[in-house]
């Protein structure tokens, strides 16, 4: 019987044991699932702020960092003067946020007779103030070279003998319809004033002058790297957006676009399509000997601009873009 009651007791000590079991595994189990309830809470939570602080974050950076405003104006100041016969509409900025990004979106314009026409299309991204995505579409049919391995025989100074095949040039011309507007790209057999060039060049508009900067003879700079024609927009600019708008002269606003982009030309030079602006060099030039143009963009009626190939003013000529007649006077 003593075997028997220890049988029992062992049955029942191994039952015992087994619902503590049982028990201690349940609450294993529970404790675990707890813990994945409380990970993935985390994890939401923290991802949850990630999202408004990376937001403020960026709202901050670009309205007290690099300011949104500075980039925009970079960028625009900086087409102005390195992309002849351009411009911007300020109503035609799209601008948006994501974590610590800008994107901007923009659409510029040329020129050509009386209107203007899109000539292209930018998509433009910031990351934390640097560009770090740039999108360009075009919709021009001739443009000239721009890279920076490159000379432009559209603009092309006195004393830079590139060889430029003009009579062609003419020759496309002469056989446009008459009644188209031309763009045309005009280098000069010597330097003359902005003002010496308009009142020469009658019955067309000047758009656009080519500075002499001191680099154009050779298109290299004192370190020997490639640069492309930097100028301004001579004719009045009443639009909100242009940095020429108001302005005392153009010439002087030119100026006063150098002296600022010069203070981002890392970022001046990443907008450009030119890779090399060199502006300090060319800054202390202008302020040196001052501002000589050396080759203009001009558009007219075809008939207009084929009469000038008797000035004597001109060394070289490019078509640039072709319309059908807007000219009203």
């Amino acid at each position: 019987m003593d075997e028997y009651e220890k049988l029992i007791t062992a049955s029942k000590e191994q039952q015992l044991e087994q619902k503590q079991q049982q028990k201690l595994t349940k609450q294993m189990k529970r404790t675990v699932s707890l813990s994945r309830v409380k990970l993935v809470l985390g994890t939401l939570t923290v991802l949850l702020l990630i999202l408004p602080v990376s937001f403020m974050f960026t709202f901050i950076f670009y309205a007290f960092g690099t300011k949104s405003t500075t980039l925009m104006d970079v960028t625009s100041q900086t087409l102005y003067v390195t992309e002849p016969n351009t411009s911007l509409e300020e109503m035609e900025f799209d601008m948006e946020f994501t974590p610590f990004s800008m994107q901007l979106k923009f659409d510029q314009y040329k020129r050509i007779g009386k209107e203007d026409f899109k000539a292209n299309t930018y998509d433009m991204r910031y990351t934390l103030g640097h560009l770090t995505k740039k999108e360009v579409s075009s919709m021009l049919e001739r443009f000239p070279h721009k890279y920076p391995t490159q000379t432009s025989p559209w603009l092309t100074h006195p004393e830079n003998r590139y060889d430029v095949n003009s009579y062609t040039e003419w020759t496309i011309l002469s056989g446009l319809p008459e009644e188209t507007v031309v763009e045309a790209y005009i280098s000069l057999h010597e330097l003359a004033t902005v003002d010496e060039i308009r009142s020469s060049f009658q019955n067309v508009d000047v758009l656009w002058a080519a500075i002499d900067t001191g680099v154009e003879q050779t298109n290299l700079s004192k370190d020997g790297n490639v640069v492309s024609p930097i100028g301004y927009p001579v004719q009045v600019d009443n639009t909100y957006w242009s940095p020429f708008r108001d302005a005392h002269s153009n010439e002087q606003a030119f100026k006063d676009i150098l002296n600022f982009i010069v203070q981002h030309e890392e970022l001046a030079t990443q907008v450009s399509s030119a890779k090399n602006l060199k502006l300090n060099e060319r800054i202390a030039y202008i302020n040196e000997h001052g501002i000589k143009t050396y080759a203009v963009v001009v558009t007219g009626p075809k008939n207009e601009i084929e009469k000038l190939r008797d000035s004597n003013l001109i060394r070289t000529m490019k078509i640039g873009e072709v319309k059908l007649w807007n000219w009203a006077t």
